[in-house]
């Protein structure tokens, strides 16, 4: 975090004899100990409450801001600790992340649309985690909304076991999940498909041979990849140079964009305290800007 960090989260015992080299690292039990007794000290704030120390962030006033984020440091864990089975990181990890997230929560926080403040930074704190989890995995990338999918799907299929006691099919849980069944039988071929860089495969030789080599060696993997790379840094300039900030943010949330989840017009309404109707002529107005701003940027990659 930077200088505007509210609480460090590596806390430890200090080395009382200097003369000593060894450093003492704490276990993260230790250091996720310490961390939740001091935010358990910040009091949860009244809708009024939120709403004066909204009005003083927008007049600049930084130790406003900062008791914004205090208040809701407790919210950051919370939501650590749901996403944590979707992560290899620490929890401690996705908490420092979580809070860069409520960060900029505070200073775009609009209290005038009349929704809490927990309401809008769930949203920040979420896509700072998952952004994260994203970077740090070792394995090849998987769109943030198959893994929330997936994580779900497994969540459905292990409760409906436990209820019958026997295993049940895909496409059951699909239905439970009122997602199509050939949806998921795609998002679970993608994830097993999956392999990590790291890892090594055994040719008929019996010599090892690493993905990042037959990566290198595919000239044409490496062409349409450039090519995916070059098209999304496109669509990302049209989206921030043609739209509005409301207008970027709903694009993003609704198609998955920018290491975003995806997310239903009601969904956002609730995030922005509107109707899901204002939501879909937002994202229809914004549509509309970038198929006349995008049309020439965008025409190459269209056959």
């Amino acid at each position: 975090m930077n200088q505007e960090q509210v609480i460090e989260l590596k806390v430890g015992p200090q080395n009382s004899n200097p003369a000593k080299n060894e450093v003492l690292e704490p276990s993260t039990d230790t250091v996720l100990k310490v961390y939740l007794r001091e935010i358990s000290n910040y009091p949860q704030l009244s809708f009024e409450e939120e709403k004066v120390l909204a009005q003083q962030i927008e007049q600049g006033d930084l130790e406003a801001k900062q008791k914004l984020i205090q208040a809701n440091l407790k919210l950051v864990v919370t939501i650590a600790r749901k996403a944590i089975h979707m992560s290899a990181l620490p929890i401690i990890d996705l908490i420092q992340e979580g809070n860069m997230g409520l960060m900029i929560a505070a200073e775009k926080y609009n209290y005038k649309l009349g929704y809490r403040f927990s309401t809008y930074a769930g949203w920040w704190v979420k896509q700072a985690m998952f952004k994260a989890i994203s970077e740090q995995s070792h394995c090849m990338k998987i769109p943030v909304y198959i893994q929330e999918t997936l994580s779900k799907f497994s969540k459905v299929k292990s409760k409906m076991e436990q209820e019958v006691n026997t295993p049940v099919k895909t496409e059951d849980v699909a239905k439970e999940m009122n997602i199509a069944p050939d949806k998921i039988e795609m998002f679970l071929s993608a994830y097993t498909k999956t392999i990590s860089i790291e890892n090594g495969l055994e040719k008929n030789d019996g010599k090892e041979l690493n993905v990042a080599d037959i990566l290198a060696d595919d000239t044409t993997l490496i062409s349409e990849n450039i090519e995916f790379q070059a098209l999304k840094n496109d669509l990302n300039n049209v989206i921030e140079t043609t739209l509005k900030e409301r207008e970027q943010e709903v694009v993003k949330m609704r198609y998955g964009l920018g290491d975003t989840e995806r997310y239903t017009l009601e969904e956002i309404g609730n995030i922005y305290g509107v109707t899901k109707e204002c939501i879909r002529q937002t994202e229809l107005r914004a549509l509309k800007k970038m198929k006349m701003s995008g049309a020439d940027l965008l025409s190459c990659y269209i056959c």
